[in-house]
């Protein structure tokens, strides 16, 4: 039968709505996430650069990745504080950036904080090895390894504490204040505080244990730990534009002198608080950040007095605790920085990421020299490590040679053939995605293996023996396969741990959701043109029932996609007809099953069934993952 040209005009609008609708939301989602949950030589340049050279070759980086703007500042062996400016502070205004101007440094806080806790441990009101419970008994921390591997304050700054990342709504909500209770991001979802590996034995970089770690310092000097960290460390270190408090460019916390963060494509953003503010809440200067990293390699004495004692600081970036240390893998994080291999050197460096700012630290403590950068857009497809490069060269660095012996892989090593996932979720509850999005294809060869990430670049690994690989690129060992005391098969290079899973279980994660997929369009194609031919004899059709579900989903969708992103994790119009929508979609579908099997004798052959029971098998998969119903807010 041929379909009238009006229903098949209006079949087509329908599909373009959609689709704009749904390319609108995942630009709007991706947007939202980029910011919560980070950045990856053979001859030298002397120090004797000239300030001009370099600040020449920032503006042309800058130009050349589409950025508004950056300030750093450069620490040379003697002690000396360059500071150095380019672009724009705000690119509606144009209004230039300067040497002065104030930014936020997102994740680098962490380096600062972590250094509040040295400072702790020197007075001796801390242990760095203490159990966290003997600071907050009450904290619900779920922790099968508890008697014999407790959480400590060591784990939680090093991130090998076992506990996840964050929640969206952690970040991304209206509703937290400069003031907001630390402890308000756990309270309604205990389940969060759940260790899922071993304390200390992997890596896995965690925003709450260190929202975790601002409670215990506010348990110990019982006040809030941004006035206490900004009298106890910023002022004896004469960081005095500097600040732990919240700072905004708009409202009653503006200050004039903070530049205006940006996203892609210029537009302005500002400051928002934030439930995990420990984490990320940093406002400084260049100058500032330099006098920091200045004392950071120093023997930690301020006027000749200890301050911080040098063993800690010397400490800082030298992980030898984790499994991945231990087998031989020389770089990890530790006290708030990690090693970092590149560009034929090795450096302590931090980076950091928040809403409109992008910033790095890197400091070489046996040549007494570092450098910091901030840039006032955190773009995502601007190329930050050219930035870090420019910068380490400037430095003279001596170089060392990469590694380049090879040898041929053993027969034992075939068995980590195959496809990884992370060890430990970085966003909960969302590890499903991790099947389907974030797995790594390892293939091992005669010289070494490949990594290829489902989304990344692929990588080339060499063989040193014992497990052992490097990259062309590297000074040392970059990774190792290894199995943990259950016999799984794991990878590692430090920073990130991922185990092996049996490709069936991808290619059945990623069928489920297929079928589901198309038994929700085959659904809402056929409901839209039954709508549009039929009207009223619609709700006799025993899949109304799951397309009215799917079209509250769609609508939501609508609203979503008009609000601002900022307000991804608060319970919006949208964010709620979304949660509703998800929820009836199982249930609903289970009646048009119902409504099938009892109107049509033959019902196994048809569309209709297949389609309702393709709905029903992926809302098993997503409820049983907690990923229905979609709840976006706390």
């Amino acid at each position: 039968m041929k379909v009238p040209a009006n229903i098949i005009r209006s079949l087509k609008t329908v599909l373009t709505i959609i689709l704009s609708m749904g390319m609108n939301l995942f630009y709007h989602i991706r947007s939202s996430l980029i910011y919560f949950v980070a950045i990856i030589g053979s001859t030298n340049i002397s120090f004797s650069q000239t300030t001009e050279e370099l600040k020449h070759k920032i503006d042309n980086l800058i130009a050349e990745q589409k950025l508004s703007g950056a300030v750093w500042a450069i620490v040379s062996e003697n002690g000396e504080i360059t500071t150095g400016a380019s672009g724009y502070k705000n690119m509606d205004s144009k209004t230039l950036l300067g040497t002065t101007d104030k930014v936020h440094v997102g994740s680098i806080v962490k380096t600062v904080l972590a250094t509040g806790f040295l400072r702790l441990a020197t007075l001796e009101l801390i242990k760095l090895d203490d159990p966290v419970k003997k600071y907050l008994p009450h904290l619900p921390l779920t922790n099968e390894w508890d008697k014999a591997s407790p959480v400590t304050i060591r784990h939680l700054l090093d991130h090998t504490s076992g506990l996840t990342d964050a929640k969206l709504w952690h970040v991304f909500s209206t509703t937290a204040m400069p003031d907001t209770p630390l402890e308000s991001f756990y309270t309604d979802n205990p389940g969060l505080l759940k260790v899922q590996a071993k304390p200390g034995s992997i890596y896995s970089y965690s925003n709450i244990g260190y929202t975790i770690l601002g409670m215990v310092i506010e348990k110990i000097s019982q006040r809030r730990y941004e006035s206490f960290l900004d009298e106890n460390l910023l002022k004896p270190l004469k960081m005095t534009n500097s600040t732990f408090e919240f700072v905004t460019q708009i409202g009653d916390q503006a200050d004039g002198k903070l530049a205006t963060g940006h996203l892609d494509d210029g537009q302005p953003v500002f400051a928002m608080p934030t439930y995990v503010r420990p984490a990320g809440q940093f406002t400084t200067t260049a100058e500032d950040m330099g006098i920091f990293l200045r004392f950071m390699m120093s023997d930690g004495t301020l006027n000749g007095v200890p301050f911080i004692k040098s063993e800690y600081l010397r400490s800082v970036g030298s992980q030898h605790q984790t499994d991945a240390f231990k087998i031989g893998v020389p770089y990890g994080d530790a006290l708030g920085g990690y090693s970092r291999d590149r560009y034929g050197v090795v450096g302590i460096a931090k980076n950091g990421n928040i809403l409109g700012f992008s910033s790095m630290i890197y400091m070489f403590p046996d040549y007494k020299k570092a450098f910091f950068i901030a840039h006032n857009m955190d773009s995502e497809t601007a190329n930050y490590d050219l930035f870090n490069e420019a910068l380490v060269k400037y430095l003279g660095i001596p170089t060392k040679s990469f590694r380049a012996t090879r040898q041929s892989t053993k027969e034992e090593l075939q068995k980590w053939n195959g496809y990884y996932i992370p060890v430990i979720t970085k966003v909960e509850p969302f590890g499903l995605i991790d099947y389907v999005l974030s797995h790594t294809k390892i293939t091992v060869v005669p010289s070494g293996a490949t990594l290829e990430p489902m989304q990344g670049k692929k990588m080339e690994l060499i063989y040193q023996g014992s497990f052992s690989f490097s990259m062309n690129n590297r000074t040392n060992i970059s990774h190792v396969f290894y199995k943990n005391e259950n016999e799984d098969l794991l990878v590692t290079d430090g920073l990130r741990t991922i185990r092996k899973i049996h490709g069936l279980t991808i290619i059945g994660i990623a069928t489920s959701l297929l079928l589901g997929m198309l038994g929700i369009v085959y659904v809402f194609i056929l409901g839209t043109v039954r709508l549009i031919r039929f009207k009223t004899d619609l709700k006799q059709h025993p899949n109304f029932w799951t397309f009215v579900s799917i079209l509250i989903v769609i609508i939501s969708f609508i609203f979503i996609a008009n609000q601002p992103f900022v307000r991804m994790g608060d319970m919006t119009a949208g964010n709620l007809i979304l949660a509703i929508g998800t929820s009836l979609i199982p249930l609903l579908s289970l009646i048009s099953l119902i409504l099938i099997v009892k109107s049509k004798k033959k019902f196994v052959i048809t569309f209709d069934f297949w389609a309702v029971v393709f709905i029903i098998q992926l809302s098993i998969l997503l409820i049983v993952n907690k990923l229905i119903p979609v709840v976006m807010w706390s």
